[in-house]
């Protein structure tokens, strides 16, 4: 079985992941979605069709706090925390990043 195809498919998806450190710096500074105290970067596991096996890019970033950072790392299902906070993070992301690059 030929594994190359596979690789080259991982590696250009790797590729298109936007890395943006003053992006991220932006993203802490709105307070965390859920309860607005301070907040660090936490990137959509569940955007791109990824499902939490590789850590999107930054485009896909959102502020939590550590406790909410933590809490949902620790559900696991990222999906559902965020349906159970009522708040849709990948609307979030895409409108906050659409705005960046206005």
């Amino acid at each position: 079985m030929d594994e190359k195809p596979e690789r080259m498919k991982i590696e250009k998806e790797w590729a298109n992941k936007v890395r943006d450190r003053k992006y991220l710096q932006k993203v802490r500074e709105n307070g965390c979605l859920v309860c607005q105290r301070p907040a660090q970067a936490h990137h959509l596991t569940h955007a791109e069709g990824l499902r939490g096996m590789r850590r999107t890019g930054d485009q896909w970033a959102v502020p939590l706090c550590k406790e909410h950072h933590d809490h949902l790392h620790a559900y696991g299902n990222e999906s559902r925390w965020w349906a159970m906070q009522g708040i849709d993070g990948i609307k979030w992301a895409k409108s906050f990043w659409e705005n960046w690059n206005v």
